[in-house]
């Protein structure tokens, strides 16, 4: 940024801050004596504490200094504060404009500045400086990283090189974690998953409110333990999902709902109301949507810490036949309606939440009549994009209509669109489909858009295969021209230590196979000789892995890694054939293939590998 762009965001500062030419190394502690105090706000929110204890945490942990924690500026002061919580502390210190979730670290005087725009971003201030210092969170602190997900060095001096005010601000607003199908999560990684959020600058969890009406996965079922983890990081709280069914079924008021009202339920084809739990209310009877909308309303009112509600349809939706309903238009205008309507009432009683819908199945192409509320937030959900093309690309029928719908949104609706991705599909059924660079091209699409929102489903059960993946679009998220040859390696160096270079050209390797010759959803089938090449190139894949276990056997966790890496590579190989057998329409050789992937998952569950 040049210096007279630097002086038209931040007037103020620039006349009363100290110019930083070149860097300037400023020494924190030396020989476990600190030379700074914490200083946190004594007005300061849980979250701003929370970050201020962090600070105080780690740099124990790096240089065996004890910082005390005060809430009054000294002379050399690490000061941790929301821009909202600073004039507390001193009125004189000038503070460069700050919005959203935007932070910026700065030094005045002898002391340095973590500030952020508001207590979450703060605590994202601390993480950045942290990571400044040589501090490395590239995964969740899951048990079968072994701790090599992280890595806090050993410094005798702490030294931090200022190189001047560099502010910091997320491309897009939101950055969501999916619980979704929930196959894998328990309290204890969801607690791991939530703990790696704000080091990964994630901003959002999303929960079923119970999915599937199962009851398994629920954020009841974990709400208690959660609430507090996730308050004080400031992480947005975001539930529900899939579908009407569970504010308005057939078994509520003791099973007799549907005897009482046999009118508010969906009526099918042959002209009868049915209670089947896909078939969508009628939406056309003013009591049956105000009966939903009242246990709605009543849900967010004894789940006050939710920020936003998603409100789905039930998957695999069936729409109400009945004339009355079909006066209303196609299932598109129907659940655009309905939205509408939730989110009016909804805003009135409790404003403070936000309603998001999915562009989702049907609904990717926006209503032709009704337009959506801006207030609601859009998750726009390309279900079967075609990985083998870019979504920008024309190759793929499907993704040039998902591209143009997507186009339709923005020339229809001003509200916030996210896009629902799927970098992580459950239809890959863990396959190692490693994308780091085709994800910042479709995300750096996305925002040339002005889409503002990315997510992803985050199932532990499969993180180690997607790892790479999951810490890349964390970073794209915040910045999508980041450099992803960077981030892989840094990744890889965290994860896989000295065998890192042989990693990466594998990474490589995988992300130029997978998506071209497994059994990835909406790939096309190759020629048997070109899976033949691709099956080949897997072969010397294993060979440099089971190379590199060789030289790392007597590093066991590396070694584990290196073996989890080779199974992965295993289960490609495993798929190509799959995929060469589907190409010569041999259905005894794709029965057997089948079953032998269906033992493969069994048997390696709980590795991080397979869900």
């Amino acid at each position: 940024m040049t210096k007279r762009a630097l002086h038209l965001l931040f007037p103020v500062f620039i006349l009363c801050s100290m110019q930083v030419d070149g860097s300037e190394i400023i020494s924190l502690c030396q020989k476990g004596t600190a030379n700074y105090v914490i200083v946190s706000p004594s007005n300061a929110s849980e979250c701003e504490k929370f970050a201020a204890g962090e600070l105080k945490k780690v740099l124990f942990q790096i240089g065996k200094a004890e910082f005390e924690i005060g809430d009054k500026l000294l002379q050399k002061s690490i000061v941790v504060s929301a821009s909202g919580s600073l004039p507390e502390l001193a009125n004189s210190i000038k503070l460069p404009i700050l919005s959203g979730e935007a932070y910026t670290i700065f030094k005045q005087d002898e002391s340095i500045y973590l500030v952020g725009a508001n207590p979450r971003s703060t605590l994202f201030a601390v993480y950045d400086f942290l990571n400044q210092l040589g501090c490395r969170w590239v995964a969740p602190d899951f048990d079968f990283f072994g701790g090599l997900n992280n890595s806090i060095p050993q410094k005798e001096n702490i030294k931090f090189v200022y190189q001047g005010l560099k502010p910091e601000t997320p491309a897009l607003k939101y950055r969501k974690l999916y619980v979704e199908e929930g196959k894998s999560h328990n309290l204890q990684n969801l607690m791991q998953l939530v703990d790696w959020m704000p080091k990964a600058r994630f901003n959002t969890l999303v929960i079923p409110y119970n999915y599937q009406g199962s009851g398994k996965v629920k954020w009841d079922n974990w709400r208690k333990e959660l609430i507090p983890e996730l308050r004080k990081r400031g992480i947005l709280i975001e539930v529900g999902g899939h579908g009407y069914q569970n504010l308005i079924n057939a078994g509520m008021e003791e099973g007799q709902l549907f005897e009482n009202h046999p009118e508010w339920f969906g009526q099918d084809q042959g002209g009868n109301r049915v209670k089947e739990q896909r078939m969508v209310l009628c939406t056309s009877n003013r009591e049956a949507v105000a009966y939903l909308y009242r246990n709605l309303l009543s849900y967010l009112k004894s789940h006050p810490e939710v920020d936003i509600f998603d409100f789905w349809p039930p998957d695999g939706e069936i729409w109400c036949q009945c004339p009355k309903c079909k006066e209303l238009g196609d299932e598109t205008e129907r659940h655009i309606l309905l939205v509408n309507q939730i989110a009016e009432w909804l805003h009135k009683d409790l404003p403070q939440v936000k309603v998001e819908c999915i562009a989702y199945s049907r609904y990717t192409a926006p209503p032709l009549v009704s337009r959506l509320g801006d207030k609601i937030l859009l998750d726009f959900c390309p279900i079967n994009q075609c990985f083998e093309s870019q979504i920008f690309e024309n190759f793929a029928d499907r993704n040039r209509n998902y591209r143009e719908n997507l186009l339709k949104w923005k020339e229809t609706f001003n509200g916030d669109i996210s896009i629902y991705s799927y970098f992580r599909k459950y239809a890959w059924h863990s396959l190692p489909n490693i994308i780091p660079h085709y994800m910042q091209k479709d995300i750096k699409y996305y925002q040339s858009t002005g889409i503002n929102g990315i997510s992803v489903y985050s199932e532990p059960g499969d993180w180690f295969t997607y790892g790479v993946n999951h810490y890349v679009l964390s970073q794209l998220g915040w910045k999508p021209d980041a450099d992803v040859d960077k981030l892989v390696k840094l990744y890889s160096e965290e994860i896989y230590r000295k065998a890192a270079p042989t990693v990466i050209s594998i990474y490589n390797e995988m992300e130029d196979v997978v998506r071209f010759a497994c059994n990835i959803p909406y790939t096309e089938l190759k020629s048997p000789q070109q899976y033949d090449a691709y099956a080949k190139r897997m072969s010397a894949c294993r060979k440099r892995v089971r190379s590199a276990m060789a030289e790392n056997k007597a590093d066991q966790l590396v070694y584990g890694h290196l073996s989890r890496l080779d199974l992965m590579l295993k289960y490609a190989e495993k798929s190509i054939s799959l995929m060469r057998f589907k190409s010569v329409d041999d259905k005894g050789s794709v029965a057997k293939c089948e079953e032998d992937i269906k033992s493969f998952i069994k048997e390696h569950k709980g590795m991080g590998i397979v869900v």
